[in-house]
This record gives structure tokens, C-alpha cells and sequence, in this order.
């Protein structure tokens, strides 16, 4: 059988996190020996070998006539090529398999306390119909469970035709061993051995809640030696640094900008906190638990769902200070620290990119025989 897609996502860019999935996936597919089209409006860097280009016209202008003409058009090219098997991500309407790694527009807003134009609302929400109310659709793949319970609360799909893969960790980058190079990382990073490291990874620092950590550092006890690590950009981190300032914790932030050696850091750090307001999955959960570092974060983080509450992290009902500086102490005072690493890794040890796509591509070749057998029985 000759194994043939078509990806559909407005970019193919270096940046953002749906197009490094995309990135990793691309390779890995080739490697399997499929044959790739590729249908986006933009292609801002280079093409593999073995992967062809439809390049889909927009209408520019705004960002609601770019999201529109680029989902019809998308439809409109890949009607036109006819291929028997379409993965779309994103904002798209026409596929036989729909990866949403978002989750639904109105859970988004109700969770993230974010209000929108009201007709860009109504055309995020126009699509979001259209696609899981599509004839081709066959399969949906969620992230979390989180996600996919949307779908069926929202669009009334059948639990049956939606499946929750985990994203891949890259093993190659991230290393539950280099927890035995902590001592060596934290005299490297000029941080105090004595000290318990934090670690937060995230761009966008509202979404992701760091706001509440810092208020949290603020109402710590002096005494102890607390470090926070804050990896990511935004454009108003001057904003956070005055927080800290006001709340007495600017000595024990440090802020890191962006950093390649995540794989140090996560090594480096005891302890990581993302009070994210909602994340459909939040893959940075997912690094950490597998390079052994427990996890604080909240039930609208879908790999919260990963966590074991006081084994190889914490799931806490709310962000108010007190509540995270409750789990916060109590890993800090738990003789079983060492322990809780360990669970935390053997929580995600599962979740590997090669394990990943083996599992995806058991989906692909199971709806691309599916077509075909229907196409060929007609």
C-alpha cells in the first residue's frame, strides 16, 4: 500500500507549537517512507526532500479573512488534488484526521478570562463547527483527555472516534540521567547548592501564570533558599520584574530569557510550577516529568492528568498564594524528594517521540485503509 497524506496548517515555520510538532513529525514520516503534500499559505524555511508544496492563496487584510480564506482555500486546493488521506491542524475544515492540540474557542475564553472581537469570535467559532461537523472528518486526535471531553460535551462526537495522543518527548534533547550532573549545572549556573531550585518555562508569561508564582515567592519565608528559574519571552517581562520588586522577591528571580539547554535546567531544577490558567496539554509538563522533576500546576493543564497528586507532583485547585506555597512547602520539607523524581519520570517514560509516532501512524494506516478499501469497493 502505498503510504501518501497531505498536512494541512496555514505555516511551515521554525517557530511556534504547532509547526515544531509539525517539524519533527515531517522527518519522522519520511523516515517511514511516506509520501508527504504539504498545503499552507507560508513557507518560511526550507523543504524537505521527498515533500511536496501546495501553496494556498489568502486574502489579506485581517486576521478573520486570513483564517477564513485560508480554510476554504485549503479545501478548495485539496479537493482539487484528491489525496486519500488529509491530517489538518489548526483552524482548518476539510480532513479525514484532525489533530487539535487547542482544544474548543469557548473553553479557551471561559478558562483564560480573554475577551475577543465578537466577529472574530464568530468566525473562530464558524470553523470550529465546520470541521468537527464534516463529512470526511473520521478521526479526531486530542492531546489530553481535557480536550477531548470538550469535543464531545460541545460537538457531540462519539467518545469512540476521538483518540488522546500524548505529544512525543524528544529523548535525544531531554535526559532523566543528567539529574546526576545537578550539582556540577548549579555551580556552572552560579546558583547556591544548598538551594531549591524552580523552574518555570513558558512565553506568554499571563497565560501561563507567572503572576501568581511571583506573588507566591513574595509571601515565602525569607529564610529560605528558593530560587526561581524563568525561561521564556514576553513583551512586558519589565512588568514581572517590578512585580517582584513589590513583592520583596527580585533577589531570588532570576529571569533567563530564551534558553536551548532546557535539558540542563529541568536537570537543575527540584521542583517545576506552571500556574497556567488553560493549557490544552502543555508539553513542558510532560518534558519535566520524564527528566525527573516533579510538577505543580492546576486541573485546566491537560497533562495535569499525568500527576499523580503528592507521588510525582501536585494538582492544586487554585493559584492564590496560599495554596501554592502550601505545595510548594510541602515538597520542600518531604524527605521524599528523590522518590518523587523517580515517579515523576516513570509517569512520562511512555511518552517518547518514537513511541509517539508509532502510535500515530497506526491511526494514519488505519483510516488511509479504510478509505482506500471504500474507495476500491465502490
Amino acid at each position: 500500500m502505498l503510504k501518501t497524506i497531505g498536512l494541512i496548517h496555514t505555516r511551515f515555520s521554525q517557530t511556534g507549537g504547532v509547526e515544531n510538532y509539525i517539524n519533527k513529525l515531517v522527518p519522522s514520516l519520511l523516515d517511514r517512507n511516506w509520501e508527504i503534500s504539504y498545503f499552507t499559505a507560508k513557507i518560511e524555511q526550507p523543504v524537505p526532500k521527498g515533500m511536496t508544496v501546495h501553496k494556498i492563496p489568502v486574502i489579506r487584510g485581517t486576521s478573520i479573512t486570513r483564517m477564513l480564506s485560508f480554510a476554504y482555500g485549503a479545501r478548495r486546493v485539496a479537493k482539487k488534488v484528491n489525496l486519500p488521506l488529509l491530517l489538518g491542524f489548526g483552524r482548518t475544515i476539510y480532513q479525514d484526521i484532525y489533530r487539535d492540540g487547542s482544544g474548543c474557542f469557548l473553553d479557551y475564553q471561559k478558562h483564560a478570562n480573554k475577551r475577543f472581537n465578537s466577529l472574530y469570535k464568530a468566525s473562530y467559532l464558524h470553523l470550529e463547527r465546520k470541521r468537527f461537523k464534516d463529512p470526511r472528518l473520521q478521526k479526531v486526535i486530542t492531546v489530553s483527555h481535557m480536550v477531548k471531553e470538550q469535543i464531545v460535551d460541545r460537538y457531540g462526537l462519539p467518545p469512540g472516534r476521538i483518540e488522546v495522543v500524548y505529544s512525543g518527548v524528544d529523548h535525544n534533547i531531554l535526559n532523566p540521567t543528567l539529574k546526576s550532573e545537578k550539582k556540577r549545572f548549579k555551580k556552572e549556573l552560579g546558583l547556591p547548592q544548598n538551594a531549591l531550585i524552580l523552574l518555570f518555562i513558558g512565553n506568554g508569561f499571563a497565560r501561563k501564570g507567572l503572576q501568581y508564582l511571583i506573588q507566591t515567592l513574595g509571601s515565602l519565608p525569607s529564610h529560605l533558599p528558593i530560587i526561581l528559574l524563568v525561561v521564556g519571552k514576553d513583551k512586558h517581562e519589565e512588568r514581572y520584574r517590578h512585580l517582584a520588586q513589590v513583592q520583596g522577591c527580585s533577589h531570588c528571580v532570576q529571569f533567563l530569557g530564551y534558553r536551548k539547554d532546557v535539558g540542563r535546567l529541568y536537570a537543575v531544577a527540584d521542583l517545576f510550577v506552571l500556574p497556567s490558567t488553560f493549557d490544552p496539554i502543555a508539553n513542558v509538563v510532560l518534558e519535566s516529568l520524564y527528566s525527573g522533576t516533579p510538577v505543580i500546576t492546576g486541573p485546566q493543564v491537560g497533562a495535569s492528568e499525568l500527576i499523580d497528586h503528592g507521588i510525582n507532583g501536585f494538582v492544586i485547585p487554585d493559584y492564590r498564594p496560599e495554596t501554592l506555597a502550601e505545595a510548594i512547602l510541602k515538597f520542600y520539607y518531604s524527605e521524599k524528594k528523590e522518590k518523587m523524581a523517580q515517579k515523576a519520570h516513570t509517569a512520562a517514560a511512555a511518552y517518547r517521540w518514537n513511541f509517539h509516532i508509532e502510535h500515530l501512524e497506526e491511526i494514519l494506516l488505519q483510516v488511509l485503509e479504510q478509505k482506500l478499501y471504500h474507495i476500491n469497493s465502490v
